[in-house]
């Protein structure tokens, strides 16, 4: 009997550990941005006028600011020293240089990743998109080059090494980049968006297959995939004229729910720490929310109308220009 117990008692913390970690990875995939270690998604914005990230813990009550960046840098925040809270970061197109404040130790960090073309037609900077490519909890710094439709990865595994940087060519030249994790492997896919389809192409890191999906219509939406069924798989949504299109990757089936305006930005994120993004658009300074868990609609005002909200890093336009 004894021995029936301890084993039962064994087995009970091991499934507690699995549960614990997947519940973790889960809350780190949708409760972006984070700056502290509540689960949920906090409140962040970037001031071009003044160059300063002013964010605001939900689980202190505590706003806070930095001045870090230049107002025509591309803002780039993610965890990058695997503390589970969101770093501030930016790219900077001039050099090619991210520079990162390590909230682990608030140091900086600087790496030249990245470039911008040149040709007679104009500019093509390369596209920032750090994601967790490698699936070891902190972000990779990479790039996605529009010219060649290559992705440059620096994994956080390989302590961003460039001697062990990956390369992988996936999309083309007007092609939107829509990194996240569609199959669920706790690692970031390839994709991207093809505005003269708009067809979404879809590489899998868990078995290098590829798909595509017909969603969306380019130059009308705003891409905002995320993991708004908390299966831990990103789905594709986009944000059009006030209502949201979500493709449910349980079942394939469309959902369509009116939650804003024309003109409002759209900001999802876990904000009430289900561990499913929640709909929700900033407007002039206010952040209008629809919970996932409660379906109660709520409002919180933090910003100013030209401030950028830090979770629109993670929303693509559906169509670009090509020099």
């Amino acid at each position: 009997m004894l021995k029936f117990n301890k084993i039962n008692s064994k087995l009970f913390l091991f499934v507690g550990i699995i549960v614990f970690l997947y519940f973790s990875a889960a809350e780190k995939i949708n409760a972006f941005p984070n700056f502290d270690y509540d689960g949920i998604a906090d409140f962040g914005v970037f001031r071009p006028s003044s160059r300063t990230w002013y964010t605001h813990s939900t689980e202190s009550r505590y706003s806070s600011g930095l001045q870090w960046g230049l107002t025509t840098d591309v803002l780039t925040p993610a965890d990058y020293d695997g503390d589970s809270l969101t770093d501030v970061a930016v790219w900077r197109p001039e050099n090619g240089v991210w520079y990162v404040y390590r909230s682990r130790d608030k140091k900086l960090f600087a790496i030249k990743w990245g470039t911008t073309s040149f040709n007679q037609f104009g500019s093509i900077p390369d596209v920032p998109v750090p994601a967790d490519y490698d699936g070891d909890g902190q972000a990779d710094i990479a790039v996605w080059r529009p010219e060649n439709g290559v992705w440059y990865v620096l994994q956080s595994s390989n302590g961003y090494n460039p001697a062990f940087a990956g390369y992988f060519q996936w999309g083309k030249l007007g092609d939107i980049p829509v990194e996240a994790d569609y199959d669920g492997d706790r690692r970031a896919d390839f994709a991207v968006f093809r505005s003269t389809e708009n067809r979404w192409h879809i590489r899998q890191s868990s078995n290098n297959q590829s798909y595509s999906v017909v969603f969306g219509q380019a130059g009308s939406d705003l891409l905002v995939p995320a993991d708004y069924t908390g299966d831990g798989k990103a789905d594709l949504a986009f944000y059009r004229n006030g209502t949201w299109h979500i493709r449910n990757s349980q079942n394939n089936q469309v959902e369509i729910q009116q939650f804003g305006l024309r003109d409002d930005k759209p900001v999802p994120a876990d904000y009430d720490g289900d561990r499913k993004t929640d709909i929700a658009v900033y407007r002039n300074g206010i952040w209008y929310i629809l919970d996932s868990s409660t379906k109660r609609f709520r409002a919180f005002n933090y910003g100013l109308a030209n401030d950028i909200p830090l979770v629109s890093a993670h929303v693509k336009p559906s169509i670009v220009p090509i020099p």
